[in-house]
């Protein structure tokens, strides 16, 4: 069994042969959309907040955003919000019209509606139990936020470590992490709050069948400010450190290393390879932290997938099929000898692991 080509999430992570297919035919395989939503944390990491500016985008126009993906020949749409997806009460609606359209649907969710009964009930008329047996009716593979195992700091939110932990015994029990490629991950951002917890939680994400997608910075919002970015992330040596570390910890599971990626101790992205991303009020982008090419109220997705490719073609040539996360290397979040000296770190390991001698 190759358990590299298993490791992943199901919806967002994708095989050579899809991506070989993608790349030959020029279709996208998945698609990013923040939809509008609300939310009850806090985050200090967070960059989203007060970056889009305009009217958001209807139920009717997010239904014909998937019609319009699924004319393209899309695989798999991931909601992220830019808060909550939760909080809206036509969210299982959307996801059942994804769902039925033949498209694959990914949650990132903070867990905090699944796992505070009051709220489930008062926004969908159901108890957490009863959301996420919803979530598996429709194939989800859901994104769990899980920053630290105590995450109420980072939240700025009192008791939400609490909430988040009922959500994911939930998630559990609903067996979403019996599947391979995993249909359960953890989002966890990197900053300087929970690096001394990363390896520990990463190595229960690993055991566990859970997707570890570890996200340094996303350079949005306040975020793109040097000194506060600062402030908040790792340093480039701990970046590699950490990213050599989790590597490893995933090889003396099973999990072969091929080469670093700009998720530590992951998957290389596959929205920069074959992706894209449309914020809360329709505007499309190469990526989330990358430039705007229009707007779904003026163009038409596949207008906009067009120059999308040729722009990712022109500006990134046989580098974007690497999956690497241009606007962070440009700032230098992911270091310029990360690669290198991951590389290095890595093998150096597994030729002593081998070796006859250990």
């Amino acid at each position: 069994m190759n358990k590299y080509a298993l490791f992943g999430y199901d919806g967002g992570t994708f095989s050579k042969e899809e991506l070989d297919f993608a790349r030959k035919n020029n279709i996208p395989l998945t698609l990013d959309i923040a939809i509008p939503c609300e939310c009850l944390n806090n985050c200090i990491f967070c960059g989203y907040r007060n970056t889009q500016t305009g009217e958001g985008l209807t139920l009717k126009e997010i239904l014909n955003i998937i019609d319009q993906f699924k004319e393209l020949g899309g695989k798999s749409i991931k909601i992220l919000g830019e808060g909550e997806p939760l909080l809206r009460k036509d969210i299982l609606k959307i996801f059942e019209y994804v769902y039925k359209n033949g498209i694959k649907s990914v949650l990132f969710t903070c867990g905090d509606v699944i796992g505070d009964e009051r709220l489930a009930r008062k926004i969908h008329g159901m108890d957490g139990r009863e959301i996420v047996s919803k979530l598996s009716e429709f194939n989800i593979t859901v994104m769990l936020k899980y920053d630290k195992k105590n995450q109420d700091e980072i939240s700025q939110k009192k008791g939400y470590s609490k909430l988040r932990n009922r959500a994911l015994r939930l998630l559990k029990e609903a067996g979403l992490n019996k599947f391979y490629p995993s249909h359960l991950g953890f989002g966890i951002v990197v900053v300087k709050k929970n690096y001394e917890e990363i390896l520990q939680n990463y190595e229960m994400a690993i055991k566990e069948n859970i997707y570890p997608l570890l996200c340094p910075l996303m350079p949005i919002g306040k975020v793109k400010d040097k000194e506060w970015r600062n402030k908040i992330g790792i340093t480039s040596h701990q970046m590699i450190e950490l990213a050599s570390k989790l590597y490893i910890i995933a090889y003396k599971h099973g999990i072969g290393f091929v080469e670093p990626a700009d998720f530590p101790g992951g998957k290389p992205c596959d929205i920069s390879r074959a992706g894209f991303y449309i914020g809360d009020t329709g505007d499309i982008y190469l990526c989330e932290s990358e430039e705007k090419v229009g707007n779904i109220r003026k163009d038409k997705l596949k207008d906009a997938w067009k120059r999308i490719s040729e722009i990712k073609n022109k500006k990134y040539k046989d580098c974007r099929w690497k999956g690497i996360c241009f606007a962070k290397r440009c700032l230098g979040i992911i270091p310029s000898d990360y690669d290198e000296k991951v590389n290095d770190n890595v093998e150096k390991f597994i030729s002593k692991y081998k070796s006859p001698a250990q």
